[in-house]
């Protein structure tokens, strides 16, 4: 079965599996920053996933935080993992839509992995 394409800032639950070292495991919501034109043309999404853990990860600045208004559903809170980002082939994995982010949080998150790559950007 052929899923549709992922769009940027929609939140997909897939499993990451295999990982090794400090990566992130098992199953998990993961949003996507990449744009659509992009996934559809490589077979890949490049998503961050989001974890209700992640502690290490806030004292850092790596994150961004989701709560119940994140999203247009509301069922998606944690935080999401900047810096662990991936690209994943989503239908390979059979993951599973979830619901979108709402647009401040997607700016949010690609302005943080900007400042990952480049703190002198900005």
């Amino acid at each position: 079965m052929v899923m549709r394409v992922p769009k940027k800032g929609e939140i997909w639950y897939v499993d990451p599996d295999p990982t090794s070292g400090k990566e992130l495991r098992s199953p998990h919501y993961f949003i996507v920053v990449s744009e659509q034109v992009l996934n559809k043309a490589l077979g890949v999404s490049i998503c961050c996933p989001i974890s209700s853990g992640g502690n290490a990860a806030r004292s850092q600045s790596v994150t961004v935080v989701m709560d119940g208004n994140s999203t247009k559903s509301g069922k998606v809170t944690g935080v999401i993992l900047c810096h662990q980002v991936r690209a994943l082939d989503l239908q390979a994995r059979n993951a599973k839509y979830a619901t979108t982010a709402e647009d401040y949080l997607i700016d949010e998150v690609v302005m943080k992995l900007v400042d990952l790559i480049d703190p002198q950007l900005y």
